[in-house]
């Protein structure tokens, strides 16, 4: 598995945006997994997550790493290509920023609803914010030091050999964005 894959393609892009394929991407760069197991884990049938898969195959974002002969058929053991997966500058340009978005923040809801199921609605570890504030130029960029900083770190982690062993399993999402003026749409909507 290579380090870091980065996205060249626009079928590439749209294979991500859809968030059950993000869930598999994701997943599967932890470990291999068959089809049947990928359905039970995420609660779909196993055709329908088979048309993702075969989806993620076409486009080189997953690959089979091994098959193995169980009961008269074959079980493929799908793999991610890359521990992370990046937008390349091309491919960046060319992407609906706000409909990517929207499919990766509906798999963090879609991943924390599974894991609030499992954990009773106690998920252990929970830490949560929604913070809209002001901020000076020099404290935004310290705060986005810090996220490159925090991205660094998790980065070094998915390529730590012993990964696997680790006692913590956790997922961790950030959106740090401008936001309108208050007040400013209403003032643009009564000009026009």
């Amino acid at each position: 598995m290579r380090d870091e894959l980065v996205l060249e393609t626009p079928e590439q892009v749209r294979a991500l945006a859809h968030p059950l394929r993000q869930r598999i991407v994701n997943l599967l760069t932890d470990a291999p997994y068959t089809n049947k197991q990928m359905a039970t884990r995420f609660e779909v049938s196993p055709p329908r997550l088979y048309f993702h898969v075969r989806e993620l195959l076409t486009t080189g974002l997953i690959e089979i790493v091994e098959e193995q002969p169980k009961g008269g058929v074959i079980e493929k053991y799908y793999r991610a290509v890359a521990r992370v997966i990046r937008l390349g500058s091309q491919t960046g340009a060319a992407v609906n920023a706000e409909d990517l978005t929207a499919k990766t923040l509906e798999v963090v809801r879609q991943e924390f609803m599974q894991a609030n199921r499992h954990f009773d609605d106690h998920p252990p570890q929970l830490s949560f914010a929604y913070e809209p504030i002001r901020v000076s130029t020099e404290r935004l960029e310290r705060i986005q030091g810090h996220l490159d900083a925090l991205r660094e770190e998790i980065y070094q982690a998915m390529q730590d050999p012993e990964r696997a062993s680790r006692e913590h399993y956790v997922a961790l999402a950030y959106l740090l964005h401008t936001l309108p003026e208050p007040g400013k749409e209403a003032a643009e909507g009564r000009e026009a």
